[in-house]
């Protein structure tokens, strides 16, 4: 018996998971916008004055929208990929905890890179951090669809699926923090558009009733 294989003699509660990582995602997420503090506005009638005050902390609002949508979109794919798992082991326990130890680890980046905006080795900070955050996702999702999908899911579409999650979201974060050394408006359009590419789950469930190819029903 290998390794990995004695982590899946021991089961685990799939909704004392889900609960626990709720709550730390939810932790998580309420305090990145404590990052945002309230601009010291010397004379606030002077609407000049406060535009540019508010402008000075445009990119730190701007860290907060992509760290607060990026931990949003963890916790959306997270209920999926346990929603397609008939059951949880222990090595879905520990890769779980890996995943959250990432996801705490994010608001320190997001401040780095709202505060010094035009650092390079900042913006690339945020971009790894949620490079490798997304890379432990997707293991996360291919164990857990390995090993334990439900039979209401299509296993080849999964597959596919689980392989183009490494392209769309770690490498494309990585290659952004990479590209930050060159421009980082480059790595600043990256972080805003990846999000966008996982607004919707990647796998459907079958419909009631749908066959197989062949015409078995599933």
């Amino acid at each position: 018996m290998s390794f990995s294989d004695k982590f899946k003699q021991w089961q685990f509660s799939k909704s004392r998971l889900e609960a626990f990582s709720d709550a730390v995602f939810a932790i998580v997420i309420t305090l990145l916008v404590l990052e945002i503090k309230v601009p010291e506005i010397e004379h606030p009638e002077n609407t000049e004055e406060v535009l540019r005050a508010l402008k000075g902390v445009s990119h730190v609002f701007f860290s907060w929208v992509v760290s607060f949508f990026f931990v949003a979109l963890m916790w959306l794919h997270h209920h999926q990929i346990m929603h397609m798992a008939t059951k949880s082991d222990y090595g879905v326990v520990w890769i779980n905890t890996i995943l959250l130890f990432f996801v705490t680890l994010i608001p320190f980046p997001t401040h780095l890179m709202g505060s010094y905006p035009s650092q390079p080795i900042m913006v690339a900070l945020w971009g790894c951090t949620v490079g490798l955050t997304s890379l432990v996702l997707t293991w996360f999702y291919y164990y857990n669809t390995h090993n334990y999908l439900s039979h209401s899911f299509d296993k080849e579409s999964v597959r596919k699926n689980v392989r183009m999650s490494i392209l769309a979201g770690p490498l494309l974060y990585l290659l952004a923090a990479g590209l930050s050394f060159i421009d980082v408006n480059i790595a600043y359009a990256i972080y805003a558009l990846v999000p966008v590419l996982y607004i919707l789950p990647l796998d459907k469930e079958k419909l009631p009733g749908a066959t197989k190819k062949g015409g078995n029903e599933d």
